[in-house]
């Protein structure tokens, strides 16, 4: 099978490679069954360039035959057709597809594997459009992710990234690879392809270490602007919820040491206070003041904006 559009419900694809490279990045929705472990893969890998490939193979069936029954187990829970793929559509993906083959399953092999998927992602990226965007600005803990997981038509960067986009953001998370977030990124895109407007908030380009791809970027700086405007007191009680399952004393002083040259060594003394007293609303309101609003007021001041809300509600009474 060539690579058109792998974001169909026709098939399973299965994802042969080892947990680690799964990890790294992957067909959305695929499942990992992998022929060798991450270990198993680096000894194979030795062996191919220090010996030979013959004793590579043959090393490689010694750690998989044991394995068939169950691997064979967990095939039979899939639903069918299934497309099988490894890192170039070879010897890994090719072996098992003829094995299922010769038990009547209904499989094919992805035509250059993983590869062929990845430069489809990275060649629609260049070409994916967004429908007539609104991008969301407003002061950290204003609620525009909250805003954007309220509204199906949304583009959620940050949860796709799986980091908030600051010093504090990969609190409570798994951040994702550049790959794996293109990815998802270009599956949520044909997904609101026909949408008359997609919601996004607005963002520096890198999100922790994922950056958003040019294309997509330049689109963004051109979309029209809302602004998010809450209370402090609104926004602290956000942040201490949005949190609460990460703001302890170790993560939260770790993550200051970062900033201390932004807010001062006096008040990184006082939020240390705070915390020993777990008076958490009012450690959240001094990074806000001392921190965050120093670093982005000026970027949401500096937009011109089609208008201001407070919430869902009026973002769409306004567009209605």
């Amino acid at each position: 099978m060539k690579i058109n559009n792998c974001y169909g419900k026709e098939y399973v694809f299965v994802d042969v490679r080892s947990p680690k490279e799964f990890e790294e990045d992957h067909i959305p929705d695929a499942i990992n069954i992998p022929l060798l472990n991450n270990e198993e893969r680096a000894i194979v890998g030795t062996i191919y360039k220090k010996e030979s490939k013959e004793k590579a193979i043959n090393k490689g069936v010694e750690f998989l035959s044991p394995k068939l029954p169950d691997m064979i187990n967990q095939y039979k829970k899939l639903k069918q057709p299934i497309i099988i793929y490894c890192f170039r559509g070879g010897m890994r993906s090719n072996s098992i597809a003829s094995l299922l083959k010769s038990l009547n399953f209904e499989v094919e092999v992805l035509k250059d594997g993983y590869k062929s998927y990845r430069e489809f992602v990275r060649e629609q990226l260049t070409k994916v459009t967004i429908p007539n965007p609104y991008i969301l600005y407003g002061l950290t803990g204003s609620g525009k992710t909250e805003i954007l997981n309220q509204i199906n038509n949304s583009l959620d960067l940050e949860g796709l990234a799986q980091h908030r986009g600051s010093v504090f953001g990969d609190i409570g998370l798994n951040p994702r690879s550049q790959k794996y977030f293109e990815s998802l990124l270009l599956k949520r895109l044909l997904e609101l392809k026909d949408e008359k407007i997609v919601f996004i908030e607005g963002e520096s380009r890198k999100i922790g270490k994922t950056q958003i791809p040019e294309h997509i970027w330049k689109q963004m700086q051109q979309a029209k602007k809302v602004k998010i405007v809450n209370t402090m007191e609104e926004r602290v009680s956000r942040i201490k919820e949005e949190y609460k399952e990460g703001l302890n004393k170790e993560i939260v002083m770790e993550k200051l040491n970062r900033i201390e040259k932004y807010i001062g060594k006096e008040q990184i003394q006082k939020i240390e206070t705070l915390l020993d007293q777990n008076k958490m609303e009012k450690v959240i309101q001094i990074l806000l003041e001392k921190y965050y609003d120093k670093l982005y007021a000026h970027t949401v001041n500096s937009k011109t904006y089609e208008f201001e809300v407070k919430n869902k509600e009026e973002l769409l009474e306004r567009l209605s």
